[in-house]
């Protein structure tokens, strides 16, 4: 019955959503454990094993989105809310001027997302904490091999089915789960919109196992986490993920970057920086007066 845990607790709820997406995990760890050994006669998986097989890599990038993110937030959606999943996603409509608004926004900001990057990339852990440096270290040229692989194509197909797995796809199901779900359920934990942007976006870019680019990817989820807040309606935040990571993906369109020091560009403190932030400052308190506006038109 939809709605069944509609009164719990934001605690329950994101417990619940949790063990969800626990479950998920545990699902995508016994499909590729499962196609390791069938390939490879090795339960331990190792995507970077699949670098020449870009096709069955994509394929198991997706599996891991819908399953990790796309069918718990359905679940989740469906035990929550009495509307069943459409609770999820509506609002009063999408308004186009919005939609481009939500695009316009993730636009001016990425000069100083990627200035983010930058001081990210330049943060040193201390001499003890080898161990833990040489992981992550390891762990980014990992991903970086796998980014490679997976934003290689031959033609202008190729490339649109790139946007639909690799930016449309990631778009959705991850705004459906944090900024639908967790956002949602910090602000009723808290009663503080501010402080479940905050929590959500740390959540959301800890959860990508990314540490050099841990910044860059808080202030990505900051900025969605406010499109969702102001709008109401989730369909713009996933619009704004979506043009980041086209964007992403159009700049690695015929680069091969093989080290972690190439990968990320080296953008110095600058009044485009400034002007790039108070951009998106100002795009989203323009969003909120025409979102008002609209309301009160109706």
């Amino acid at each position: 019955m939809p709605g069944r845990y509609l009164n719990f607790s934001p605690g329950f709820k994101l417990l619940l959503l949790s063990l969800v997406m626990l479950a998920g995990v545990v699902v995508v760890s016994l499909i590729t454990g499962l196609l390791g050994w069938y390939l490879f006669g090795n339960l331990q998986f190792d995507p970077s094993l699949l670098l020449e097989h870009t096709r069955l890599l994509k394929l198991i990038q997706s599996v891991q989105t819908i399953v990790i993110f796309i069918i718990p937030s359905i679940i989740a959606a469906r035990l929550f809310w009495p509307e069943s999943f459409y609770g999820l996603v509506s609002g009063n409509g999408v308004s186009l001027k919005l939609l481009l608004s939500a695009v316009v926004t993730m636009a001016l900001s990425q000069y100083f997302i990627g200035w983010t990057g930058t001081v990210n990339s330049h943060i040193a852990l201390p001499d003890s904490w080898v161990v833990v440096s040489e992981w992550i270290e390891k762990t980014e040229q990992e991903a970086l091999n796998i980014t490679n692989a997976l934003t290689g194509y031959n033609s202008l197909t190729g490339f649109y089915i790139d946007v639909i797995l690799i930016a449309l796809l990631p778009a959705i199901g991850e705004e459906w789960l944090f900024r639908g779900h967790m956002q949602r359920y910090f602000s009723d934990w808290f009663r503080n919109p501010h402080v479940a942007i905050f929590i959500t976006a740390i959540i959301f870019s800890a959860m990508h196992l990314q540490f050099m680019t841990f910044l860059p990817r808080f202030f990505l989820g900051m900025i969605l986490g406010y499109l969702f807040y102001i709008s109401g309606n989730l369909w713009y935040s996933v619009a704004g993920h979506f043009t980041n990571n086209f964007f992403a993906l159009w700049a690695m369109k015929g680069r091969d970057v093989s080290s972690l020091e190439d990968s990320i560009p080296d953008i110095h403190f600058s009044a485009g920086v400034v002007v790039s932030a108070l951009s998106v400052v100002a795009m989203l308190f323009i969003i909120s007066r025409v979102k008002h506006a609209e309301t009160l038109s109706r």
